[in-house]
């Protein structure tokens, strides 16, 4: 028997509970992708590519070229022969190009590299990149770096070079020290810089001073000398984000070998030798016009963007110790000391607070323009610096300073760490240059569609052939006619007609101030069927109203107070008085909104005194605080309250990892200092004293933060035996312990007005909506149940995870709403459905179906207690959903792969989220099948709003560029104004897809049945139809606004190939050939009519005037218009016809003026259209009533058939369950049937303490839950952790629950989940022996496995045929009894 798991084996453990089918088994294949700590890097050499950024969430692959003689040889060949066409193939397909002229090599020798990024193996882009080898000596002589095509330094720079006698070029990988080469070997991709490590033999992102280094080698930096600022920017470049803007005739030669194009310059040269001259002009000067405006509008677009991110200056580096120079900001480099001006600077690098601190406007970055305090860097001799764990110490690229406070005659001082597209600033811009492609349907199905009508084409192309070869038609004429007929079945005004739904949504959503960066992404929000939002900012108000505190007394919580100006000066005052941010800027208060509101709330008024008012407090630049005057102390009336004074003599800043913010501060006249600490009450009250916290407080808690309040903690501690030295030196981890609580500060965040209505309209439209947001995860509850993503229906469950200890494996929990909630094992940052307790309560396991059973049939608890089997008899079993915090989101995806699409599913709330796990969550839910909109308003949110396929920023700040819309209405009314135009526009799309299709093959039937005796239609008539007809009408299709009602239940169809979309264009074409092909066979019955004779016009005047073609005009240019008017669809997407003014005066127009070029033209007109007109007028009125039938029989296949039969009756009928592409639909179906997952906990047992002296809990005891259905796993195989697919739960050893179905009695204490048996089995008092022997006695018409795990010994007991599973968790010396309906022995045997 194998031993049992250790703690290695759980690293990365999956969780699949019995669902059922393969299609939900695939569901985790790509989802899960980009977990650091999984990925082992393949030694160089072994596989047949390399990484680069390995581990990075832009990691690419990378292959190295050199050219090959033969092969450029022979490629250019093809080239000369095919005139061109094979190297304007090669300009669309790079890859093709390097392949054909290079062949694979090493990187070491590699001349050219491909670069491969792919984007959740879904898409893949490549980047052709030469290797370039920099020389030192040249780079210095030429001016240039080599890789730059602009110089690196040039006459405004003040550096003097002309001593230098040799350069060198000096590089970075990571650890803080600079490599020098003489020559170096490197390549730029997506704005970096890669070169060539000889070392590693691979190619390493050029790095600042962000990679793995200490941060006192940071604090060791006192200045670069001029060599070395010269060594470093000849390897690094200048210090400049500059949006590149190229020329006119770049962007006209680009436009012009567009694809799109191309076939356009092909269609006109064709035209213009078959004498179409007229069309083709026009196409021609369309086409033009359409060149025109787009490099008018990508070069104005370059310009914008490059004037609004590029900026210069100047600024003050060290040149040692002592040494300043001034130097113009694009010669800066990693590893510069900046002297920081006091007032007003804008930073154009990255770089690492030395000495001093800033106030820094971050509005560029998170969109919010409330002032943040810097401070210095911690001078840690083993501490790493982290971008995101040192945010408050780091000055960011693009960030104003509004103030930069001296100590003394100090200077403020900060390290460069990065440089160039490497900063904040730079990867923003990045980011913009290089999106992310966009996976839509309707694009990849247009596509599809456009090959099936090449097909089609091709199909046309060889009856042609064949047909006039037969007829010995001259090969001039042969080709000509041919490939007119291709340019018929794939019209070139397709993509232009396509754009034009998109163009004018896009105006419409600037009317609604909604602003689109690029008009493709409107089609996408049609499709939106789930909308994820932050909380604060976007469904709440930015700012935190006070509602009230509740102090602490005596480890006992005293009566809320809501007016916090009339409570007595004592410690819970100063430290509301103290423990802040604040600053004053201008004369005005300026600070996080949240300590604005708690500091006006005490009355107290703040001071920022000169130098010399600070003797008084034996400090440099004391921030003061004095109370108002009047104000009672805890000791009663003061004659000297005029006189209290309170000096902020250091600042801790608030670290969303630590939870909390500290200062340190001294009363004026007092001989000691005192710390206050703000921060979570789950972490403030796992630092303090265990006897100053009430033992209420986990209910106390709870009962704010499921009301929806923002909750805070304070505590303090006495510091009487340091001095103002020590207090300038000492870490915040020694004055962050040992707290004495002083009670909670209570805040409201009341929501927007639009929240709540916007919420119901998109549920009442199916579309989902999930919060994503960084708070508190009951407030986030409290919040998504008012705001109604929750309905008061449906129940929440908290997922709960706990990573791997060495005492055991990871676990996750799964506990209501409303359960009572027990303390983690540690003082950590970890929320159990957001709050701490102490409690030693037991743990009742419980499945969905004994929660949730019908009737009034109850549990029995472990005490004797009633449960109620079912809480309200309005709430579904199956109607809950789940909500969870960023940190066991983390534990989910590295542990509980299976489980994630479950929480996917169902997941309502993800709180105290991190802006990376925020994109997680929104790739994910894409990945289950998805079509989501993200809808954020800070920096915070970047990273979803790009990843979503409709992102929504409600901020205007530089950070909410990359997000494809921005709303300047900051609310989310937005959303379903998108989503309308979005589907109006989606519709048009397909509505003017499917008119050119149908057009297209209309026209093919004509130009076929016409050929077939060797006629055509005239110019001018395909003058008329193309440019009269269909150019007009689809000028207006697009115009029809969005309708203007509730959004519909259903969204659009997204798919050109699915089923209705394939049979409304099939029925249509079928319909439009039946009624040609009659009109065909009506007119040559007449008696008057006389057959066409090709041969005797030609010889004539070449002219095809003949009954024929007059019988196939006439019914196709009705034709034309009537599937307008059919594509042309109103509501539930588009208001109706007749409000588009101008689609309804086309379609009368154009109507009449056919109905009258039919029945009876002027001669000139009759002349011009080469219309031969039946002499009979009957025959002419009985195109009309063809015309006519041919709209009815339209009108009834399109709308009753196809929207109504097929789309609303049978879309969700039809059996599509095991075929349907949505993954979340699978898993959802699975959720709604199975009733034992997932297994609910009524309370979250945790272990350990708060705090490691006074909180000593008893550790419980983990069991393992086994899927019943799971008959496919052997004990073994159960047993490893590698191959079970299991929940994890815990419960106290003191637990015993008896269960409807299988009943186990104990003679001690015994823990069991719920089995769920599928067979009823009978009660038996058949005797076991006590642990320890080997033979247990029972009899079992079923197969069980019991999981015993306990301190002393792992023991393991099964039956013989290993069907079923079941386990059971047993504390020490237990005797147990087993089931028995039939006999059978089961071996007991002891685990090592």
């Amino acid at each position: 028997m194998s031993s049992a798991p250790s703690h290695k084996h759980f690293s990365r453990t999956t969780n699949h509970r019995g669902i059922r089918g393969s299609g939900l088994r695939e569901l985790n294949t790509g989802l899960l992708e980009g977990t650091g700590n999984t990925m082992t890097r393949p030694p160089p050499g072994e596989s047949d590519f390399e990484y680069i950024n390995y581990g990075e969430e832009d990691q690419m692959e990378i292959y190295g070229y050199k050219k090959c003689p033969w092969k450029t040889a022979g490629t250019w060949t093809l080239i000369l022969l095919t005139c061109g066409l094979a190297r304007l193939l090669f300009h669309w397909k790079p890859t093709w190009m390097l392949k054909s002229t290079h062949k694979r090599c090493s990187l070491q020798s590699a001349e050219k590299v491909l670069v491969a990024e792919q984007y959740h193996k879904r898409h893949r882009r490549y980047y052709v990149k030469t290797v370039k080898t920099v020389r030192a000596d040249s780079a210095l002589n030429g001016g240039t770096s080599g890789f730059d095509s602009e110089p690196c330094w040039n006459d405004h720079m003040l550096t003097d070079v002309n001593y230098i006698e040799k350069a060198h070029l000096a590089v970075h990988f990571s650890g803080g020290s600079f490599k020098s080469y003489n020559v170096l070997r490197l390549f730029r991709c997506k704005k970096q810089t890669y070169v060539w490590d000889e070392d590693s033999g691979d190619f390493h992102k050029l790095c600042g001073l962000d990679k793995r280094v200490l941060v006192s080698v940071l604090h060791q930096h006192q200045g670069l000398t001029q060599q070395e600022q010269l060594s470093r920017i000849l390897a690094f470049g200048p210090n400049e984000i500059i949006v590149p803007v190229q020329s006119v005739v770049t962007l006209l030669f680009l436009e012009v070998l567009n694809p799109y194009y191309v076939f356009q310059l092909l269609s006109f040269i064709l035209w213009f030798a078959d004498d179409y001259m007229y069309y083709a002009l026009t196409i021609l000067a369309m086409s033009a016009f359409g060149v025109i405006m787009s490099v008018i509008q990508a070069r104005k677009t370059q310009y914008k963007l490059r004037s609004t991110i590029h900026a210069s200056d100047v600024a003050t580096v060290m040149r040692g110790p002592a040494q300043t120079e001034t130097v113009s900001t694009d010669q800066l480099v990693p590893g510069d000391v900046l002297v920081i001006p006091r007032h007003g600077y804008t930073m154009n690098c990255d770089a690492v607070l030395l000495t001093g601190n800033c106030i820094v406007n971050e509005s560029m970055l998170t969109g919010e323009s409330v002032p943040v305090t810097k401070t210095p860097l911690p001078n840690h001799p083993d501490l790493l610096y982290d971008k995101k764990e040192h945010a408050k110490h780091t000055l960011f690229c693009g960030t104003q300073i509004i103030q930069a406070r001296y100590f003394g005659h100090e200077s403020v001082l900060a390290v460069v760490i990065r440089s160039g597209f490497s900063t904040s600033k730079g990867e923003l811009v990045r980011a913009i240059l290089y999106p992310p492609p966009v996976d839509f349907k309707f694009e990849r199905d247009s596509y599809r569609f456009i090959g099936l009508m090449a097909a089609v084409a091709m199909i046309g192309f060889v009856y042609t052939v064949v047909t006039k070869v037969l007829r010995g038609l001259s090969v001039s004429a042969l080709i000509l006619e041919a490939c007119d007929l291709v340019t018929v079945v794939v019209p070139p005004a397709l993509p232009a007609a396509m754009t034009v739904g998109s163009f004018y949504a896009q105006k419409r959503l600037e009317k609604k101030a909604i602003y689109c960066i690029s008009s493709r992404n409107i089609n996408i929000a049609g499709a939106i069927d789930c909308v994820c939002f932050d909380k604060t900012g976007t469904l709440t108000e930015d700012g935190l109203d006070m509602w009230g505190v509740v102090p602490v007394q005596n480890s006992t919580f005293l009566t809320p107070q809501r007016a916090v100006s009339c409570l007595n000066n004592d410690e819970f005052v100063f430290g509301m008085a103290t423990c802040h941010s604040l600053t004053i800027i201008d004369g005005e208060l300026s600070g996080e909104p949240l300590d604005l509101k708690m500091f006006e709330s005490t009355g107290w008024q703040l001071e920022e005194h000169d130098i010399e008012d600070t003797s008084k407090f034996d400090m440099l630049f004391p921030t003061v605080v004095k109370p108002p005057k009047g104000r009672y102390t805890s000791a009663g009336k003061d004659s000297d309250i005029d006189d209290i004074t309170l000096g902020i003599v250091r600042q801790f800043p608030f670290s969303s990892n630590l939870q909390r913010m500290s200062v340190i501060m001294r009363k004026l006249g007092d001989a000691h200092y005192t710390a206050y600490c703000k921060g979570s009450p789950e972490m403030i009250a796992s630092l303090c004293h265990n006897n100053t916290v009430p033992a209420d407080f986990d209910t106390v808690l709870q009962g704010y933060a499921q009301e929806g309040y923002r909750v805070l903690a304070l505590a303090y501690k006495g510091l009487p035996k340091i001095n103002y030295v020590k207090t300038q030196r000492i870490q915040r981890e020694e004055i962050e312990s040992n707290l004495i609580f002083l009670g909670l500060i209570v805040m409201e965040n009341r929501l927007k007005p639009e929240t709540t209505g916007i919420i119901k309209q998109l549920k009442s439209a199916n579309i989902r909506t999930v919060m994503i947001t960084g708070d508190n995860l009951l407030t986030a509850v409290s919040v998504a149940r008012e705001c109604g993503i929750v309905n008061s229906s449906q129940r929440i469950i908290i997922v709960h995870g706990k990573p791997p200890q060495l005492s055991g494996p990871p676990r996750l929990f799964y506990t209501n709403a409303s359960s009572r909630l027990i303390q983690r094992d540690a003082p950590t940052t970890e929320l159990v459905g957001g709050d701490i307790g102490n409690s030693n309560s037991i743990t009742s396991g419980l499945s969905l179906d004994s929660t949730y059973t019908s009737g009034t049939q109850s549990l029995t608890s472990i005490h004797g207690e009633a449960i109620s089997a079912k809480d309200d008899n309005n709430i579904d079993a199956a109607d809950y959903l789940f909500a969870l915090d960023g940190q066991s989101w983390g534990i989910l995806r590295d542990y509980f792969q299976d489980t994630v699409p479950k929480i996917l599913a169902r997941g309502a709330v993800f709180a105290r989220t991190s802006p990376e796990q925020k994109q997680q969550i929104v790739q994910g839910l894409q990945d289950i099948g998805y079509y989501v909109a993200m809808c954020g308003d800070g920096a915070n949110d970047c990273g979803a709003l790009k990843a979503a396929h409709a992102g929504i920023s409600l901020s205007e700040a530089e950070s909410s560029v990359a997000s494809p819309f921005t709303s300047k209405e900051a609310n989310i009314s937005c959303v379903p104004n998108l989503i309308r135009e979005g589907r109006a526009a989606l519709v048009t799309s397909f509505g003017i897809f499917k008119y050119m299709a149908a057009y297209s093959l209309t026209q093919f039937v004509s130009v076929m049945i016409l050929y077939s005796i060797d006629s055509n239609l005239t110019d001018i008539e395909y003058l008329y139809i193309d440019l009269f007809i269909i150019t007009t009408f689809a000028f207006f299709f697009g115009r029809s606004e969005a309708y203007e009602g509730p959004l519909f239940k259903q969204p659009p169809v997204l798919s050109l190939v699915s089923f209705s979309c394939v049979l409304s264009l099939v029925t249509q074409a079928i319909t439009v050939t039946a009624f040609q092909s009659a009109s065909f066979f009506i007119i040559q019955q007449a008696p008057w009519f006389e057959p066409f004779n090709s041969s005797v016009r030609e010889d004539e005047d070449g002219s095809v005037e003949c009954y024929e073609n007059y019988a196939l005009f006439a019914v196709s240019s009705f034709q034309y218009i009537i599937l307008a008017l059919i594509f042309s669809k109103g509501a539930p997407y588009r208001k109706f016809i007749f409000c588009n003014v101008g689609f309804l005066l086309t379609f009368v127009v154009l109507t009449g003026f056919t109905v009258y070029l039919i029945l009876w033209p002027f001669e000139w007109l009759r002349d011009s259209f080469e219309l031969m007109l039946p002499p009979d007028m009957k025959y002419r009125v009985l195109m009309l009533i063809l015309a006519l039938t041919n709209f009815v029989v339209s009108a009834f296949l399109e709308y009753f058939i196809v929207d109504h039969i097929f789309i609303q009756k049978l879309r969700y009928e039809l059996p599509r369950k095991n075929k349907s592409s949505k993954l979340y639909l699978l898993v959802e179906e699975h959720l709604k049937h199975d009733f034992l997952w997932p297994p609910i906990t009524k309370e979250v047992v945790c272990d350990s303490s708060v705090s490691d002296e006074n909180r000593r809990t008893r550790r419980p005891i983990v069991s393992k839950i086994y899927s019943v259905d799971d008959r496919k796993n052997n004990i073994s195989s159960l047993i490893s952790a590698g191959s079970s697919h299991n929940n994890e739960v815990t419960l106290s050893p003191a637990t015993f629950l008896e269960q409807k179905k299988t009943n186990i009695s104990s003679l001690n204490n015994v823990e069991h989940l719920s089995t769920h048996a599928s067979n009823s089995v009978a009660n038996s008092s058949s005797s076991v022996p006590e642990i320890g022997t080997n033979k247990l006695s029972g009899v079992n018409s079923r197969n069980i496995v019991y999981t015993v795990i306990n301190p002393v010994a792992d023991i393991h007991a099964t039956d013989s045929d290993h069907k079923s599973e079941e386990t059971l968790t047993v504390s020490p010396k237990t005797l147990v009894n087993g089931t028995n309906v039939a006999s059978s022995v089961c071996t007991v045997e002891k685990l090592s």
